[in-house]
């Protein structure tokens, strides 16, 4: 969301950001890093409780989505709607508070085809597990629904995202991708030459954690010579493994040519991968993981589905120097043209030209 808000408030506009500073991802004291626009963060517990959960089981509202309502939330949202042009709902989620803003014109920023998310990868869950979350999954695909049916306008990140929207409400639905902002930002090209893979993300997050764990059983053993090394605070599973090796301090990305993303669960657009793509490193992920990148295989990536095809692009990728190179400068041109702050606000002009007639 950081990037919309950032091309809203260089376009000229007044932005008012009203955040939830949930357990899981507090921060202390938060400000706004962007100018023009102002922020107040409001602090929530969403971190899920046993007795919260049984007890929506007999509730119509899904609880992956009725843990983010908050009364205080709910009073500021409806003082700042009266004077205001326009409510985006940074995702599903956030859409709780869509009975708070009267009439206003408002946007539902999709971040994901959230029921999705959980449908997909049930068949690895427990029995108990997977039957609440197959429940959760059908009510939040039904309130998806109902959220998409009641606002103006639906911003999705990816084309892939954009279809299933569009089956309802063609009229109301744009693509608007995440940004990169190459002017402002530290996006200094750090390059594909070094032969080192790593792997960025929060292994306390379901898909996650079902990439990671295949990586590890399936792909990891058939590996030749390739190593990789994941940064990520948390760890689920036991120490580091073979071939994997987990990392907890910083990571410098010049000594990483190779980006490998594992998804095999979820939807929407995947920023580190776009991230990767700007600081021109060498990727290799899943069809899944290309969603949304506009990338073509072995042009701007490599897209491997099996373990036995994605151990071998990897091992490929981490001993060929030239093809390094050559699809990490492409990924990173790729990313300037189709991804920059300039090329997500033409469009985005457009569609807040919309919301003045």
């Amino acid at each position: 969301m950081e990037a919309l808000i950032r091309i809203e408030a260089s376009l000229g506009h007044e932005v008012q950001v009203v955040a939830l500073n949930t357990d899981k991802h507090w921060v202390h004291h938060p400000s706004s890093p962007i100018a023009g626009a102002a922020l107040e963060a409001i602090d929530l517990k969403t971190a899920p409780r046993w007795n919260t959960a049984l007890a929506n089981l007999f509730d119509r509202q899904s609880y992956y989505a009725s843990r983010f309502w908050s009364a205080e939330a709910a009073k500021r949202i409806e003082s700042l709607a009266t004077d205001c042009d326009l409510v985006v709902f940074d995702s599903l989620f956030m859409a709780v508070y869509l009975p708070h803003i009267g009439n206003k014109p408002s946007v539902l920023r999709a971040h994901n085809v959230e029921h999705s998310i959980w449908q997909r990868g049930l068949s690895e869950e427990p029995i108990l597990r997977r039957l609440y979350v197959s429940l959760q999954a059908k009510r939040l695909k039904r309130w998806e629904q109902e959220v998409s049916a009641q606002v103006s306008r639906i911003w999705t990140i990816s084309n892939e995202d954009q279809r299933w929207f569009a089956q309802a409400r063609p009229e109301a639905v744009q693509c608007l991708p995440c940004s990169v902002d190459f002017v402002h930002g530290s996006w200094e090209q750090s390059g594909a030459s070094p032969a080192a893979a790593y792997h960025l993300g929060a292994m306390d997050w379901t898909p996650n954690i079902r990439g990671m764990r295949w990586f590890i059983d399936e792909v990891a053993p058939k590996l030749r010579h390739a190593e990789l090394e994941v940064f990520s605070k948390h760890w689920p599973f036991e120490g580091s493994t073979g071939s994997v090796k987990h990392q907890t301090h910083d990571l410098d990305f010049q000594k990483f040519g190779v980006f490998v993303a594992p998804i095999r669960s979820g939807s929407g657009m995947r920023i580190k991968l776009l991230e990767a793509m700007a600081r021109g490193k060498a990727i290799v992920t899943t069809s899944l993981g290309a969603e949304g990148l506009k990338a073509q295989h072995d042009v701007h990536l490599l897209i491997a589905d099996s373990s036995e095809d994605f151990a071998a692009a990897l091992d490929l990728l981490c001993s060929d120097l030239e093809l390094r190179s050559r699809i990490g400068n492409a990924a990173a041109a790729h990313a300037r043209q189709k991804f920059s702050d300039e090329a997500v606000a033409l469009e985005l002009r457009k569609e807040l030209a919309t919301f003045s007639h």
